[in-house]
């Protein structure tokens, strides 16, 4: 009896070590499942068009991404043209409401979050980039088990990214919030709805909540990747 006890815990041990995973195995199983690291790293521009949606209030918008944090997004607010941009150096906006269509610096707290975006996931190839990566456990996200990774970036920064332990997708991003009210506190973006685009699988969905209330939503009707990009539509306006 002993011995088949001692026996039947062997087996198990063996079976769990055999599923173990490392946060380096959930990555690359992300990656593959999307379009494969390479096509993720041959990736130049994406350009993404949808509805942004907000304290109750709807907005069409475009959302330009270009190497290595060049960003751009045009949002139509009651036929009214509001642009907020980074070229990598300046963060600048044009906001009509303010009474001027010239471009303006933007503000240190709204810019912070622009200034920290990368163009490629902090995740592909994190090692080079100085950051690392760590798996703690198992997380359920809405009724779906979830590996969950924590990022370290080179800075300090900690993230964390939930992937579905079937399908390998991304489910979740934890990010804290760096500036402002929220300072300090995590956000939840919620991320699904993948569909392929020139063979890569990108979220057509996405929602951002902080203590489980909705922020923000983002519905992608069309994404386009690798398409030119002149710099003139990053950079700030020389007046």
């Amino acid at each position: 009896m002993i011995k088949r006890l001692f026996l039947f815990v062997f087996l198990v041990a063996g079976a769990l070590a055999a599923n173990a995973q490392t946060a380096d195995e959930i990555v690359a199983k992300y990656f593959e499942a999307t379009g494969g690291i390479d096509n993720w790293r041959a990736l130049k521009t994406t350009k993404m068009a949808g509805t942004m949606a907000a304290q109750g209030m709807e907005f069409s918008a475009t959302i330009l991404n270009a190497p290595p944090n060049k960003m751009r997004v045009d949002v139509n607010v009651m036929g009214q043209n509001l642009v907020q941009a980074y070229d990598g150096t300046t963060a600048w906006w044009i906001n009509p409401f303010q009474g001027s269509a010239d471009a303006q610096v933007m503000p240190d707290e709204m810019a912070a979050p622009m200034k920290e975006q990368e163009f490629q996931s902090a995740l592909l190839d994190y090692a080079s980039k100085g950051h690392a990566i760590a798996l703690e456990g198992q997380e359920t996200v809405e009724g779906t088990a979830c590996h969950k990774i924590k990022l370290t970036k080179k800075d300090g920064t900690v993230e964390y990214h939930l992937f579905d332990t079937e399908s390998n997708v991304l489910i979740v991003s934890r990010t804290a919030a760096k500036t402002g009210p929220a300072a300090g506190q995590y956000t939840d973006t919620f991320v699904s709805d993948y569909q392929e685009v020139s063979g890569l699988m990108f979220p057509f969905f996405m929602e951002t909540k902080l203590k489980g209330d909705s922020i923000q939503k983002i519905t992608v009707s069309a994404i386009s990747i690798n398409e030119a990009m002149e710099n003139n539509l990053f950079d700030y306006p020389k007046k």
